[in-house]
């Protein structure tokens, strides 16, 4: 199971028989989106598709401007009126947003007074930079010469995605400055206070995480402590926590 169907199975467990209106906000290509839909939920996404991951040419045509919206990547504005979702998930979004007060404000403005937030992304505090696959690399200054070379290294000693074709150094200018421009880490404090801004009741949710991740090995994960299930994940994966509007 990976993120997108995590995402889909918790949202449709809390269907019950009720109507839900769902937004995945930054939904990139719409896995999400469509995996609600299939489930009978009515599910719309919104991305500004900006140029350092944009998925807009991934998502099918029928989908584009009927269920999936672009945003503008300078306002951030959600295309539809205040109070209209019962529930909003972001999925590894986050991290890439400069301004996240303006964005959870948005989010709010949207969503149905008691409706819920699903967001699952990683904090400052992970040990590997998910993206471009070395650990600790986000924990250097941007634009720092050492972490070029530092990633470099690495590279040239097997790790790192997307290398094909490009030298160890190469390769690290390249991934160097994609996460100088397009990511954003935060420590969990300064997450946990932006979310509090906005939401009640934020609740961590990375061991329902991690027990639907291995949901084969049911028994070997029931036998390690919750707060140790938390741990790992947060440093192997990132946070996953909800929150509701008041």
């Amino acid at each position: 199971m990976d993120n997108y169907e995590f995402c889909v199975r918790w949202i449709a467990e809390r269907k019950g028989g009720r109507k839900l209106t769902v937004l995945d906000y930054g939904c990139g290509a719409g896995q999400i989106v469509k995996g609600l839909r299939q489930q009978g939920i009515d599910a719309f996404g919104c991305d500004v598709f900006y140029d350092g991951g944009s998925y807009e040419s991934a998502v099918d045509r029928e989908l584009l401007g009927q269920v999936i919206f672009p945003m503008d990547a300078n306002t951030n504005v959600i295309p539809f009126p205040d109070g209209t979702f019962d529930l909003v998930v972001s999925n590894q979004v986050m991290e890439h947003v400069p301004d996240l007060d303006r964005v959870l404000a948005e989010i709010h403005r949207v969503m149905k007074p008691g409706a819920q937030v699903l967001s699952l992304f990683p904090d400052r505090s992970v040990w590997r930079e998910g993206h471009v696959g070395i650990p600790f690399l986000h924990w250097f200054p941007k634009r720092s010469a050492f972490r070029v070379h530092y990633a470099a290294t690495l590279a040239a000693l097997g790790l790192g995605y997307f290398r094909q074709g490009r030298s160890p150094m190469n390769w690290s200018r390249e991934m160097c400055s994609w996460l100088d421009q397009w990511t954003h880490y935060r420590t969990l404090d300064d997450i946990h206070g932006a979310f509090a801004r906005r939401f009640v009741a934020i609740g961590h949710i990375e061991e329902e995480w991690l027990g639907k991740r291995l949901e084969h090995r049911k028994s070997l994960v029931a036998i390690v402590p919750v707060a140790f299930r938390r741990f790992v994940v947060r440093k192997l994966a990132g946070l996953v926590f909800t929150a509701s509007k008041p």
